[in-house]
């Protein structure tokens, strides 16, 4: 299976660029043991898959089904890989050969542009692709059972190399064009991060969702995918599965005017829209990199210089006032210096008014009242103190209507009868009839006899407000997390690759001094950032406060968008977490030689962590009869932690289904300050061990 990779790319023809990485890449242990390790997880992900599937099986249709699980979990673990390891090895293209300064000895070559841009290309493509080639023998495994057609199989196949290369290609337009450097690896990086999470979360949303004709009823209903579908891998993927929950239309049950090409291709088959567009994608980006390669590389002037002096903006002459510096100065440094920059400043700046005008938008489309179907309205003020007078109220301007409630008044809300007025909560519409009130002798109003009510239309409703503002603040943390992960793996690497370590070994600092400054400043960098997504939370208690009290009909069962303790467990959780994911990065920082190497394995140690801490909460909380057990593992994970705290009525439904919360919430409130006070202890244990650690790591790197 190791050699196939090596076997295809002879088949290409002769490219010195393509051929040094490949004999590289076929000589160095290190590449051959990445992929003994990629094809160890895949066959890991094979024995967890037959594990935990269907046991019983006692015909071939049963087989077949494990077989298409099979498929589903190795196609889906691929294309994480893909997503993970593409952007690392494709974003440093060109930029690397200019920082070795091999790369006007290359231009001065007779290779043309096309052969330049094309093998740095694909040699920055040759491991991901090798990768995927050697898997082919276990995605075989699939065919013995049947379930999985070769069909399916080429197109996984399909989507991830597709993701590959438009990756690689947009990294080589980033370099070609002087937009990066050094730093670009890390923006890329974040970019396709944002990317793939935005998109899967905005894919969750009604709104975006598809009007389309179903044939049996001849009524239109939203489809089971969106826009976004055949846009991000992941969700194109999954249409391959032939999952009921998610079958986009056909061609035909679509609207007439979304039937042309592409926009019909897109919603109708997203996978094959995927992949041909992002080759596509793919080859519009390489184009001009061939074309204008030489012609750029002679300019000293960058593309954003060359737009300034057109606009006819220039910098001019800068003063900067003095600034002070903390007592521990390393402190500072990291703390001030990674956001001084102007892209940096500019970068921070935008993710934190992005995320509050996000917050903000939400709740104002969460506020927004559709027109109500019928005029009739009851809110917080009428039901009176002794509860026994009600007022409906008229929103054309007519005059309110109160009434006495009777022993026998019925109750329905959104046409469910329900026992009491204590069961109707919120703004809610009332349709009015004559057989709505008992009238006396006279003709006199004299009491309700019904009380039909239903909610309120919304332009985003509860449940989608309460999806949004999860993915959102996820989106938002899960960037945070990328952030101070990369910074702190880099803050010792770099200081080892550009001789300042040295420098600052020699002065009278301490091995506990420059750490506790290192971990110190890479939080205190992380704090602005860590309260975007706790003001979103924030905001949205504060809305829930006033609704509560002001604005809606309350009888005790009030449902909170976000819980409000989470203003005081969220901050603990995200800031110890970001702790703790910078003094990793930081250890693995002071172990690595190089900046690549230590970003790659924290951040992917990082990821792992909390998808393994994510996948463990939830599979804890899926469980029936787990209760509070359940509750108590989710809280050790930021992310389901910002599930339970927002919607869990969707994610830990087994728990909250009594309208009673209190004892569910407390459970989650006292758990979240152990894992606290756990991964305290584990950042100090791990700050001593550095502390005491660090002269014997550095005298048996300088060897």
């Amino acid at each position: 299976m190791l050699g196939i990779a090596e076997y295809f790319w002879r088949l290409i023809p002769a490219n010195p660029i393509l051929l040094r990485v490949v004999q590289m890449n076929g000589k160095r242990r290190r590449d051959l043991f990445i992929r003994c390790i990629y094809l160890g997880l895949l066959i890991a992900v094979v024995i967890f898959a037959i594990a935990t599937g269907n046991n019983e099986v006692g015909n071939l249709a049963d087989l077949a089904k494990t077989s298409a699980g099979l498929f589903q979990y190795l196609s889906y673990f691929q294309l994480g890989l893909v997503a993970l390891l593409a952007p690392v090895f494709t974003a440093g293209a060109i930029t690397q050969e200019r920082d070795s300064q091999t790369y006007d000895i290359l231009l001065a070559t007779p290779l043309t542009n096309g052969q330049i841009v094309l093998g740095s290309l694909l040699s920055r493509l040759f491991f991901v692709i090798a990768l995927l080639v050697s898997g082919i023998p276990i995605f075989s495994i699939t065919q013995i059972f049947g379930g999985v057609a070769i069909s399916s199989i080429v197109q996984a196949f399909g989507i991830a190399a597709a993701t590959a290369f438009v990756t690689g290609a947009i990294a080589m337009a980033i370099a070609v064009f002087k937009v990066g450097s050094r730093r670009t690896i890390f923006s890329f990086y974040l970019f396709v991060v944002a990317y793939v999470v935005g998109l899967y979360f905005l894919d969750q949303i009604p709104y975006f969702k598809i009007s389309t004709l179903n044939p049996n009823t001849n009524t239109y209903e939203l489809s089971k995918t969106s826009w976004f579908t055949g846009l991000q891998p992941f969700l194109a993927l999954r249409t391959i599965f032939h999952d009921k929950a998610y079958i986009p239309p056909a061609l035909g049950d679509l609207p007439k005017n979304l039937q042309s090409w592409p926009i019909g291709s897109l919603l109708s088959n997203p996978a094959g829209f995927y992949t041909g567009f992002m080759f596509f994608l793919s080859f519009v980006l390489i184009s001009p990199s061939m074309v204008f390669l030489r012609r750029l590389a002679q300019s000293n002037t960058s593309l954003r210089t060359w737009i300034f002096q057109k606009l006819r903006i220039g910098r001019g002459d800068r003063t900067r006032k003095p600034r002070t510096v903390w007592q521990n100065p390393i402190a500072w440094r990291e703390a001030k210096t990674k956001g001084s920059a102007s892209r940096a400043t500019l970068l921070r700046y935008a993710f934190i008014g992005l995320g509050l005008a996000g917050a903000v938008v939400l709740v104002w489309m969460f506020a927004t009242l559709e027109k109500p179907e019928f005029p009739h309205y009851i809110d917080r003020s009428s039901l009176s103190a002794d509860g026994n007078l009600l007022t409906v109220y008229d929103s054309a301007g007519g005059a309110p209507v109160t009434l006495k409630l009777l022993p026998d008044t019925q109750y329905t809300l959104n046409g469910k009868q329900v026992k009491d007025i204590n069961s109707l909560s919120g703004h809610l519409m009332v349709q009015m009839s004559p057989q709505s009130v008992q009238k006396d002798e006279a003709g006199n109003e004299t009491g309700w006899l019904s009380i039909n009510a239903s909610d309120t239309p919304r332009r985003l409703s509860m449940e989608d407000t309460r999806t949004a503002l999860l993915a959102l603040t996820m989106l938002e943390f899960a960037v945070i997390l990328l952030i101070v992960t990369n910074a702190a793996a880099s803050t010792v690497t770099r200081e080892k690759e550009d001789g300042t370590l040295d420098l600052l070994l020699t002065t009278p600092i301490t091995s506990r001094y420059y750490i506790w400054g290192k971990l110190r400043g890479l939080v205190s960098f992380a704090l602005p950032l860590v309260a975007v997504p706790v003001a979103s939370v924030a905001i949205f208690i504060a809305y829930d406060i006033y609704r509560s009290t002001i604005l809606e009909w309350h009888n005790g069962d009030f449902k909170w968008i976000v819980f409000p303790e989470a203003v005081i467990v969220l901050p603990a959780m995200l800031i110890i977490f970001v702790a703790f994911a910078a003094i990793l990065g930081m250890q693995m920082s002071l172990r690595s030689r190089k900046t690549v190497v230590a970003v790659m394995s924290s951040v992917g140690i990082v990821a792992g962590l909390c998808a393994g801490l994510g996948w463990c909460g939830m599979q804890f909380l899926g469980i029936r009869d787990s209760g509070y057990v359940g509750l108590s593992a989710a809280s050790f994970s930021p992310f389901s932690l910002l599930m339970m705290m927002i919607n869990p009525w969707s994610y830990a439904k087994n728990a909250f289904s009594d309208p009673d919360t209190s004892g569910p919430r407390l459970v989650i409130f006292i758990f979240t300050i152990i894992a606290v006070a756990a991964y305290t202890v584990v950042v100090w244990s791990m700050y001593r061990s550095m502390v005491k650690n660090f002269d014997m790591t550095i005298r048996r790197q300088s060897r």
